[in-house]
């Protein structure tokens, strides 16, 4: 396509797309809780005799829509990642098979060898064990079931790697979408490679500024065949993001627009003008417009160049509009559809970008091609987008005006009084008037209220009139609270969101009506969840799909997942790059029902003690029903490993106390015996004792006599020696020799 046709193309898309969302931009407006000012004009002004309050705005929805949009937020659905094309399927088929191949020679390889060992070191006959072909065929299953490919790990570390990435800010970015959703029942957004091309950008579109023609066949907005984005820029931002597209002479007009804005030379009295209507004005009437229809969207919407600050100030933003739009051609030459682009800013400023280079076609389907703005209608049965808030827009309006009509009761009530005839008041209690009505008034309060009957002119008192009442009773307040909470139960009622979701639980409700409530707005709100499921679903798969682009080298990176726990993980190229995926999400609704029974589930286990408490805290942070499956089992396993444990301890100790008791027998019956032995030890060392006495006596006895002999003997030498000393002197000489006896 040249690029006059081009040209030509983006002025239809522009003419024939672009108009003024007045309805949507109702609805924000009450989601933001505005409301026009004139609406309740008549009332405040009270056919000019005014009134104390103002019709104010409460909002009504708006908690309902940030509760299921919270509430969904907290769920954090599970994306189930698998592979279509043929040629993937068979590689995954072929590595499940190597990988069971793997496990089995492991398994053999590992049984041989302890049968080797076991016929070397007993000399045994090999024997065939009949349990082996169980054995084989549990590891099989359990490799069928437990198998994951490198190509769903890969996609599964880059889903990881998008929910986390904080350039990307997929959470903040969903939970405008889907307030998108469920203000307008529609939503948009857009997938395309960043501005340096190395990362993705997630953007959400603004249902205002971005027109589909749609498709009555699909309720995606991708399988339409046009859209236009509209979107408000300052010079710097055009020329930021598309200067390198931009030519000289277009950047001097562009910078003529701003020009002539700066002089006041705008068009800034009107709303966008569409081709087939005349142009809609703020307070709802019509008039002719002679600017032409290809020009549609040129005049700047009121909302968006001028924005107010704290003060209610008005400023001019000085924006221009830029339009950016796609549409899918076929080509009998290629035998597809083709995917053009192009962009119009201001009035004759055009780029013509062609084909975009990022696309990725599904390999199922190569023929066809889709827009790169997707989003879904949330369709009733009549094709219509279904809105909260336009749908309960009338209940908004009720609600405000009961709180005004109560408001305005309370301002106006009045007090009990009495009537009172200025004549009648004595003079004693003052010259003027009002001394008179002050001093009587203070005297009324203490209890006298005085009359002078002597009083010149006095007459009796008059009881023709009684006091009168002017305060408003309580059972009009009631009445008028009972409707206002009348309402907010039937806006309940529309959009699934109960006082018991609200927190508005009364203390004397029974805990069953709470579980009740819980449980129907879980019902009610089931089609809104599935909603959103589709859109997260839609999100990722457009995002996986473009990083087939993006990472054509392939994506190493970090995940914190908190309490100190990094992964580290490495998509490579051969794995995803060529890969045509499937996303599934389970049902969220159903998921949430089972997340909140597995944390009772958790409570009961410990209070059974199957689940130790540090292991409950880590199935209580658990942020997904698979996660807390996953730790819940994985504690009650280690439980019941622990209790195994000791079970097997406790056996041993039974058994050590057997033992115990019968080694004790077997120690008594020794220590007796040792008793005895001790005794006879100790008779016989008694005897040994009395035989070493004796034979000490008896030792005494031979010394004590060996000792009296040799005294009797010395006696007995002493006496011849003293005979023979006799001798010598006796004179004779026969005798002198001394003999030796």
């Amino acid at each position: 396509m040249n690029k006059q046709k081009e040209i030509e193309q983006i002025n239809r898309c522009i003419s024939e797309l672009v108009y003024d969302k007045v309805g949507l931009r109702k609805a924000y407006n009450y989601y933001h809780c505005k409301r026009d000012a004139d609406q309740f004009k008549y009332l405040q002004d009270n056919f000019g005799l005014g009134s104390p309050v103002s019709v104010g705005f409460t909002p009504l929805m708006k908690k309902h829509i940030d509760v299921l949009v919270g509430e969904y937020l907290e769920l954090e659905p599970e994306m189930q990642v698998t592979c279509k094309d043929e040629d993937t399927i068979s590689k995954i088929q072929r590595d499940k098979k190597l990988k069971i191949d793997s496990e089995i020679s492991k398994f053999l390889n590992r049984y041989l060898r302890n049968a080797l060992i076991d016929i070397l070191m007993n000399s045994k006959e090999p024997i065939n064990d009949p349990f082996i072909e169980k054995e084989l065929e549990k590891i099989k299953n359990n490799v069928e079931e437990s198998f994951e490919s490198d190509f769903e790990i890969a996609a599964q570390n880059i889903l990881d790697y998008i929910r986390h990435s904080r350039e990307i800010d997929l959470r903040n970015k969903l939970r405008e979408m889907f307030t998108d959703l469920l203000i307008g029942g529609c939503c948009y957004y857009r997938v395309r490679p960043s501005s340096g091309g190395d990362n993705l950008q997630f953007d959400v579109l603004n249902p205002i500024d971005t027109f589909i023609e749609r498709n009555p066949n699909s309720f995606f907005l991708n399988k339409s065949r046009r859209a236009v984005i509209r979107r408000w820029l300052t010079k710097d931002e055009i020329l930021e993001e598309y200067g390198d597209e931009l030519t000289d002479e277009a950047i001097n007009k562009i910078e003529d627009y701003f020009a002539d804005m700066h002089q006041g030379n705008h068009l800034y009295d009107y709303v966008v003008v569409n081709s087939k209507m005349d142009s809609l004005l703020e307070d709802g009437s019509t008039v002719s417009h002679p600017t032409p229809g290809i020009l549609a969207g040129l005049e700047v919407h009121p909302l968006y160049p001028y924005t107010t600050d704290e003060w209610g100030t008005t400023i001019n933003t000085r924006v221009i509009p830029v339009f950016e739009c796609q549409w899918l051609e076929f080509d009998r030459k290629l035998n597809r559809s083709v995917l053009h682009e192009g962009v119009k800013i201001g009035g004759d400023v055009f780029i013509t970008n062609g084909e975009p280079d990022y696309y990725i076609r599904s390999k199922s389907d190569p023929h066809s091609c889709k827009l790169n703005i997707n989003g879904m209608f949330f369709n009733d049965k009549n094709g219509q987008p279904f809105s909260l808030i336009q749908s309960t827009m009338f209940l908004q309006d009720r609600y405000d005006l009961l709180i005004y009509y109560r408001d305005n009761l309370i301002a106006t009530s009045g007090t009990v009084g009495d009537w009172v005839d200025a004549a009648s008041l004595p003079e004693f209690l003052g010259v003027e008037m009002p001394e008179r009505v002050q001093k009587w008034i203070a005297y009324k309060k203490n209890g006298l209220a005085w009359y002078d009957s002597s009083q010149e002119g006095a007459q009796l008192i008059n009881t023709t009139f009684n006091g009168y009442d002017d305060t408003v009773k309580a059972q009009s307040i009631q009445a008028i609270q009972y409707a206002i909470d009348s309402l907010e139960q039937q806006a309940s009622s529309i959009s699934g969101v109960f006082a018991q979701k609200l927190g508005q639980i009364q203390e004397r409700e029974a805990a069953s009506n709470v579980k009740v409530g819980i449980h129907q707005s879980t019902l009610l709100t089931k089609q809104y969840f599935h909603a959103m499921d589709l859109m997260n679903r839609e999100v990722c798969y457009d995002l996986l799909n473009l990083a087939k682009f993006v990472f054509k080298k392939g994506l190493t990176g970090a995940i914190i997942l908190g309490e100190g726990l990094v992964k580290t993980f490495t998509a490579l190229p051969e794995h995803f790059t060529m890969t045509d995926f499937d996303l599934h999400i389970s049902d969220s609704s159903e998921n949430y029902m089972k997340f909140q029974t597995a944390q009772q589930l958790n409570v009961e286990f410990v209070k059974g003690g199957l689940v130790d408490a540090e292991m409950a805290f880590d199935i209580i942070d658990s942020r997904s029903l698979t996660e807390a499956k996953r730790r819940l089992n994985t504690a009650v396993k280690l439980k019941k490993a622990e209790n195994n444990m000791l079970g097997q301890l406790q056996q041993q100790v039974q058994q050590y106390e057997s033992d115990l008791k019968q080694n004790q027998k077997t120690i008594s019956d020794l220590q007796n015996e040792i008793k005895r032995l001790q005794s006879q030890v100790e008779a016989t060392n008694q005897a040994k004792l009395e035989i070493e006495q004796k034979k000490v006596e008896i030792q005494e006895k031979e010394a004590n006599d060996k000792k009296d002999y040799n005294d009797k003997l010395i006696g007995v030498k002493e006496k011849q020696l003293t005979a023979e000393i006799m001798q010598i002197r006796d004179g004779n000489p026969y005798n002198d020799q001394i003999r030796d006896v």
